[in-house]
């Protein structure tokens, strides 16, 4: 099994990284290869990939048993595509998938959003298996990624065409957990992503934002408008960690000391977590602000459903990308509609 990991970012490389620790076999006959950015490439092969996370793992991949390339004609020997760009460059990464990819190769998504996977089908005719990642992972720099939250990769899997992925990937500690369905799930996700723009705007790490009960409650309003509007829409997101999405807002509003116990038990975040929209700031790049809180006030415009928090945090944050500054650092308050 040949696997290409294009657009390799924070998910990609942790992923990768983690399956080159786990299986020398596939640095010893090239048989990953990732596919990203000038930067990544020059840090990577200087570096070596390291990978970490809030368990304590701690794993290196020296430089020369890393085949990591910019072009992406790198795809042409791949059986199975991990798919990690950004939601606003599925088409673009369809593509080059149609252009180097060979047909019976399986493209895995796993991309933030609910609907990549449905317009990657469109543009494409190879078969491709919608995924989530529901970990958090940031780039500590000099080819250092660290995973600072918990949970099991999800992959839509009806047919049994991803065995030996599920394999390889289980064999590298990231368990996988197969659904028939991935729409509940993916949005069961997008509930989770709401708060990364939150995080983004605040410029602190997560788990001090989480914290801080002034940016939870901003957190319980983009939530109660979200699951507004996803009921209307007659959809009821899944479960993807300790937490019912629907008891996340009343969760959020707890006084700090009830919300740290029940933190202590359901959210296990890593004191350096932060959001990768907050680095997509930090980076001057686009985040994928569209695919998530845009999800939200779009449908509520479908409903009819005000999403006044939501569509404020979308300002912002497209606001912050013009301003190519990183993050605002802004205090709670600012990120209510007023």
């Amino acid at each position: 099994m040949k696997i290409a990991v294009l657009g390799a970012g924070s998910i990609g490389c942790y992923v990768a990284g983690c399956l080159l620790a786990s299986d020398p076999t596939l640095s010893a006959a090239n048989a990953l290869t990732l596919i990203g950015r000038q930067r990544l490439y020059d840090d990577i092969t200087a570096n070596g990939l390291k990978v970490t996370d809030w368990q304590g793992r701690e794993q290196l991949t020296k430089p020369e048993h890393i085949a990591f390339s910019i072009e992406n004609d790198s795809l042409v020997d791949a059986d199975v595509i991990l798919l990690c760009v950004k939601s606003q460059d599925t088409e673009q990464a369809a593509a080059i998938i149609n252009q180097h990819a060979k047909q019976s190769a399986v493209v895995v998504s796993l991309q933030n959003g609910v609907g990549n996977a449905h317009l990657l089908r469109q543009h494409i005719k190879q078969c491709v298996i919608a995924g989530m990642v529901p970990f958090n992972v940031f780039y500590k720099g000099n080819g250092h990624f660290h995973c600072g939250t918990e949970g099991n990769i999800a992959l839509e899997d009806p047919n049994n065409q991803c065995s030996d992925i599920i394999k390889a990937l289980n064999n590298a500690s990231l368990p996988v957990t197969v659904y028939n369905d991935m729409k509940a799930v993916q949005y069961g996700k997008l509930i989770m992503n709401l708060n990364n723009a939150v995080n983004a705007l605040s410029g602190i790490p997560l788990k001090s934002q989480l914290g801080d009960r002034q940016y939870r409650l901003v957190v319980a309003k983009v939530l109660s408008e979200a699951l507004a509007v996803l009921k209307a829409e007659g959809i009821t997101p899944a479960r993807t960690g300790k937490v019912i999405p629907k008891l996340m807002p009343k969760i959020m509003k707890l006084p700090n000391f009830l919300f740290n116990v029940v933190a202590s038990s359901t959210l296990k975040i890593d004191p350096e977590a932060r959001s990768s929209m907050f680095e997509d700031l930090a980076l001057r790049r686009r985040t994928e602000i569209d695919y998530l809180n845009g999800e939200i006030v779009r449908l509520g415009e479908k409903n009819h459903i005000a999403t006044p928090v939501n569509k404020h945090i979308v300002n912002l944050i497209k606001q912050h990308e013009v301003a190519q500054k990183g993050s605002p650092h802004l205090p709670a308050n600012a990120l209510l509609f007023k």
